[in-house]
């Protein structure tokens, strides 16, 4: 067993059967605590959907099953994690799975992240590319789209601006089909008749503590939550180490994520009756830092430290769940 094989195909399905069960358990306990809210500019946010529980539920479950094998791909594509281990998809599985506001009913987090993946697919393949304006385009109508069901997506504009600078690929024409890329959807929607302008208005804000009966399921969420991104960053700051003397392409691709997760934990704080939405992103950051320690470093016993945070994020479902 190298340290690039440390979960391998046994534990990816082990993280599968897992998270399914969570999932499944989310839902049919009924735990999750319903969202308030309007969250989006002019369409209704996903927890506003008329549409039946369990029907919101599999579309969420179905999102994130996609997510997990859009991300192992657009890992294999990139390198940004050495090595073919599974470690990133399914701990990012794991992670979210182990969250009942994210896996018990749909929600804006699961979008998200997916958003992010894609978003990040097509920046990265335009690494030091003159010409970037289609894919510029592409990733600003994206998260044009997503802010009409959720406004937390215009909190991304910084980030694919700056990181399309980091890999060398805005140029003017770049940064003008960004700014065409985020009016498009709203100019067509409106233009065709699709949204009509009083659908606009300011997010209906909410107090996150209103939806909880008790507060113990909210303290062991945000306990979790706040120890992810506290290990995720002294994570990455212990894999730069090894980035920095490696390969450029790689520790760029690496330092975007990073201010990807930067962001979001940010928005966490200053934004937190809205925190459920950054919460799945924030867990796809701490999944790669992690995947990346065990790539990059000759960890002792890797696949017990695995079984451990699995075992942590298990419990915390549990305590989320039954308590």
């Amino acid at each position: 067993m190298t340290r690039h094989n440390v979960m391998g195909r046994e534990g990816m399905w082990l993280a599968v059967l897992a998270a399914g069960a969570m999932y499944a358990a989310a839902y049919f306990l009924d735990s999750p605590v319903p969202l308030l809210g309007d969250l989006g500019t002019c369409l209704p946010s996903p927890n506003k959907w008329p549409i039946p529980p369990i029907v919101a539920w599999a579309i969420d479950t179905a999102l994130m099953a996609i997510a997990t094998f859009v991300l192992y791909f657009f890992n294999k594509e990139y390198q940004l994690v050495p090595g073919s281990d599974t470690v990133l998809p399914g701990f990012f599985l794991l992670m979210a799975a182990s969250n009942p506001w994210i896996s018990g009913l749909l929600t804006s987090s699961t979008i998200f992240a997916l958003a992010n993946i894609t978003c990040m697919a097509v920046l990265f393949g335009c690494y030091r590319k003159r010409t970037a304006a289609q894919e510029m385009f592409l990733i600003a109508t994206i998260i044009s789209l997503g802010s009409m069901i959720q406004y937390a997506f215009f909190f991304l504009i910084p980030v694919y601006l700056i990181g399309a600078m980091m890999l060398r690929c805005l140029g003017f024409k770049g940064f003008v089909a960004f700014l065409m890329g985020m009016a498009a959807p709203y100019w067509v929607g409106v233009g065709m008749g699709v949204i009509d302008i009083s659908w606009f208005h300011y997010p209906t804000f909410t107090n996150l503590f209103d939806g909880f009966d008790t507060n113990t399921d909210l303290f062991i969420g945000l306990i979790t939550i706040a120890s992810t991104v506290l290990v995720s960053t002294i994570l990455a700051l212990n894999n730069m180490v090894k980035q920095y003397a490696g390969n450029t392409q790689r520790r760029l691709y690496n330092s975007t994520m990073q201010l990807l997760g930067f962001v979001c934990s940010v928005c966490m704080v200053l934004d937190f009756n809205n925190i459920v939405a950054y919460t799945a992103t924030v867990y796809l950051v701490a999944a790669f830092q992690l995947a990346n320690l065990f790539a990059l470093w000759n960890i002792r016993y890797g696949r017990r430290w695995l079984l451990l945070i699995a075992i942590l994020y298990l419990i915390s479902f549990i305590l989320m769940t039954l308590i």
